[in-house]
């Protein structure tokens, strides 16, 4: 078996998928083991779990999907500097958070003037002058605007990550496939 081949093997999807939905479950009996053992909060799902087996768990899960990160970055022939963010304990959730906040902000301003842009629309129809004013270029400046923001995010993501995606993709594509198994099903 080719490494392509290898990558694009279907139980690399699915051990992507699986060992996602096992890291958030994981990342969410940490937070609650150390809501109960540090800030001596009571908890009903972390009162048999120690902060240390959670721990380990979520390390392990970790270093389980950066090796599938791996594999699976053969996929696409797009072999770029990756920043080896994943490896350090943690990494992988430093790593989605810094992608979460930087795709939320331009997601909210994309969003904002998509909704401004349509009541503006609206307005204008109802006032029947939308003959008189060019409507569109409500929502083109600003798009065309906000990508070097978008190219920015990209560019972050194809640093942070070892399945890369197009560094001229919209914004959604980063939020889309900050997800290993998201990108698996995508690619």
């Amino acid at each position: 078996m080719t490494r392509y081949e290898w990558a694009c093997d279907k139980r690399i999807t699915l051990a992507a998928i699986v060992f996602e939905v096992l890291m958030v479950i994981s990342c969410i009996l940490l937070a609650d083991a150390i809501n109960a053992e540090v800030l001596k909060n009571e908890t009903m799902l972390a009162s048999h779990v120690s902060v240390v087996t959670a721990g380990v768990t979520v390390l392990i899960l970790q270093y389980l999907i950066a090796g599938t990160e791996l594999i699976a970055r053969y996929r696409d022939n797009t072999g770029k500097f990756t920043l080896p963010l994943v490896f350090l304990p943690g990494g992988i959730i430093i790593r989605s958070v810094t992608m979460i906040g930087l795709c939320s902000v331009v997601v909210a301003i994309k969003l904002i003037v998509y909704f401004i842009s349509i009541l503006i629309t609206f307005l204008l129809q109802i006032l029947r002058v939308e003959r008189l004013l060019n409507t569109s270029v409500m929502v083109d400046y600003p798009d065309a605007s906000m990508e070097p923001l978008e190219k920015f995010v990209n560019d972050v993501y194809n640093v942070l990550y070892y399945h890369k995606i197009r560094e001229n993709s919209s914004v959604f594509t980063s939020v889309f496939n900050g997800c290993l198994s998201l990108w698996c099903i995508n690619h």
